[in-house]
């Protein structure tokens, strides 16, 4: 329907009465703000707003602002700063997602030539602290493996285990965890504020490139700890000048695309241990790795990640999110005394195949799933599923 998000006539002719969710993605954050406004007037239970402008929030920190007849405001900057904080975090992952109140987590991360896990069995990986390969992407494919599954050079494999033990697993598997202290960001806009910002709490020597010095000398008098520097850094001499050679990361995150993937590059070719750019063109998520960069976040992929781990499609689904090729998805659901899956020993519930539970909450404690583990009423578990498959997998939780 085209017409104006703020015009009760249009949400009318959209059919807003009956609806039982707003979700507001326009360009302009008033917009998104009043029609959440009208929605909830006219009855609807929840609403989504997408709102940019951090001086809109009361509180920064949850995104949610209930007083204004908003259930959920996303603020796209701000989840995309905490996102590629969580890269910074584990460096050597390409992707970094918690589960249970981050008390497991699940890292993507590359098996290079020479590694201890390539090669093995998924069955034959034992070690003391529990683990879970809960999925494969192998030549642009996403695979759900089985045990009989071998981990091959050059894979993308998502290792779940328990968040304080997954270094230890990562060593097992010849994977170290690197130490960060050092990041140069370049763009100076609400993303790379909001990121300097929490880098500067969690004790990280940042150094933040901008071209525009109205906007330096802004960011110099709200930033405690950040160097600010007024510089284009596609130029190689500032680089090099800046020490882009010693960066631990390097991350680029101004408004064009092309700026963010060149700076990438030629500070990956000074030295830089990892490089993060911000694509807003989704499509070019898949090309990243293949022309030499680190990471690629796309914020309107994060984005829709935020908005769908809010919404929840079945009564027992807890949160949906996408894996990094969007082939395939996490869901999180809870096991009710009705549910089909109660009661069964994993290994007797024949889920679809290109589908596996990955780990269960029981009582505040996390467990990662075995095949002769019986689920109960009251456990959350996480299930790992192709797209094609996922309604099969909702239906043993319904």
């Amino acid at each position: 329907i085209q017409g104006n998000g703020a015009s009760i006539s249009v949400l009318e002719e959209a059919g807003i009465d009956q609806a039982s969710l707003l979700v507001a993605v326009a360009g302009s954050d008033e917009v998104n703000m009043v029609a959440c406004m009208l929605a909830k007037q006219a009855g609807v239970a929840r609403t989504v707003a997408r709102v940019r402008n951090p001086e809109y929030l009361e509180d920064k920190n949850s995104g949610r602002n209930f007083l204004s007849g908003i259930d959920l405001i996303i603020n796209p900057e701000l989840v995309t700063a905490r996102e590629i904080v969580k890269l910074i975090e584990v460096p050597e992952a390409l992707d970094v997602m918690y589960c249970f109140d981050r008390k497991a987590m699940v890292l993507e991360l590359p098996i290079p030539e020479g590694s201890s896990a390539a090669g093995r069995r998924i069955d034959q990986i034992k070690t003391e602290w529990p683990l879970l390969i809960v999925a494969i992407i192998r030549k642009k494919k996403v695979l759900i493996p089985r045990g009989s599954d071998r981990i091959m050079a050059g894979d993308t494999i998502y290792l779940l285990a328990r968040t304080e033990e997954m270094a230890n697993v990562e060593r097992y598997l010849g994977l170290e965890r690197r130490q960060t202290e050092k990041v140069m960001v370049l763009g100076g806009g609400r993303t790379g504020s909001h990121l300097a910002h929490i880098l500067e709490d969690k004790n990280y020597a940042v150094r933040l490139l901008e071209k525009d010095y109205q906007k330096c000398e802004i960011l110099s008098e709200k930033l405690r700890h950040t160097l600010v520097i007024h510089g284009d850094a596609t130029d190689l001499d500032l680089l090099k000048q800046e020490g882009a050679d010693q960066t631990d990361v390097f991350v680029s995150v101004t408004d064009d695309d092309k700026v963010n993937l060149l700076a990438c590059l030629i500070a990956k070719h000074l030295g830089a241990k990892k490089a993060i750019a911000q694509v807003r063109r989704s499509d070019y998520i898949g090309l990243i790795q293949s022309v030499g960069i680190d990471v690629g976040v796309s914020p309107r992929i994060l984005t829709t990640n935020a908005i769908m781990r809010f919404i929840k499609n079945n009564k027992n689904l807890l949160s949906v999110t996408f894996l990094r090729e969007e082939e395939a998805g996490v869901m999180e659901f809870n096991v009710s005394e009705n549910s089909r899956a109660a009661g069964k020993k994993l290994m007797d519930l024949y889920f679809p195949n290109g589908a596996l539970v990955g780990s269960i909450l029981r009582d505040g404690e996390v467990m990662i799933a075995k095949g002769r583990d019986r689920l109960q009423p009251g456990d959350v578990v996480t299930v790992f599923a192709l797209n094609q498959v996922a309604d099969k997998v909702i239906e043993f939780f319904d």
